[in-house]
């Protein structure tokens, strides 16, 4: 559980930031994670990241040991929306469930948990429009996944819907994800200077390297032998 801070920035808009409190590696997952879902078509706010002024932290501690100066992931903050629910669920088009059901799992993100009891579902449902948002990817790229138990706590697991995923449905996403997948490398392009120097090139690249072939295993039979 993360405990964001809600910053203005230069251009008037209100963003949701995210610094030390989350761990580089996690702060480049909610980057990368970000740039993959949008580019895989899914509804995602405005992201990237935000210049924190040391200057502004100076008369708040918490900011100062919880966000800190420099960059931070940015997340553009949506006033009219809430966590969904889980008597929302059904409210979100099938097609849109199928896409956040294998985003997830393709990106070893099993952090989008509901159920009758409650869960963290890291998707927030406008209140004017009914429009899905994804937020908080700081958990994906936790591979191998255990598939059952994945599909048994997702949001739209099989528990939660009554609609399977087809044929067509595997051809539609193998495509998207294996189009996205190769343009990975690009959307890896703008990582902050500043991450880039703390984490180290080498460590950096076996990051990207591990994810890149990781992303590449929706091209195996196996992969879509554990979706339903």
């Amino acid at each position: 559980m993360t405990r964001p801070f809600l910053c203005r920035a230069s251009n008037g808009k209100h963003y949701v930031a995210k610094g030390l409190e989350l761990p580089l590696a996690e702060r480049i997952a909610e980057l990368l994670c970000a740039r993959l879902a949008a580019d895989f078509g899914l509804p995602i706010p405005e992201h990237g990241y935000i210049y924190i002024d040391p200057a502004l932290l100076r008369y708040n501690p918490e900011a100062r040991s919880d966000l800190g100066p420099g960059d931070s992931f940015a997340l553009a903050y949506i006033a009219d929306a809430t966590d969904l629910l889980y008597s929302q669920v059904l409210q979100v088009p099938v097609d849109l469930q199928k896409a956040v059901f294998t985003f997830d799992y393709w990106v070893g993100n099993g952090d989008r948990q509901l159920g009758p009891l409650g869960g963290r579902p890291n998707l927030l449902m406008c209140s004017t429009d009914n429009q899905l948002h994804l937020i908080d990817h700081n958990q994906a790229f936790h591979w191998p996944q255990e598939a059952e138990e994945f599909a048994g706590s997702h949001v739209f697991g099989p528990s939660n819907r009554a609609w399977h995923i087809d044929m067509v449905d595997k051809v539609e996403y193998s495509q998207r994800m294996y189009d996205t997948a190769k343009r990975f490398r690009d959307l890896c392009s703008d990582i902050p200077d500043e991450w880039c120097e703390s984490i180290g090139k080498q460590r950096l690249d076996i990051l990207l390297k591990k994810i890149e072939s990781n992303l590449m295993r929706c091209n195996l039979n196996n992969f879509w032998s554990v979706l339903q």
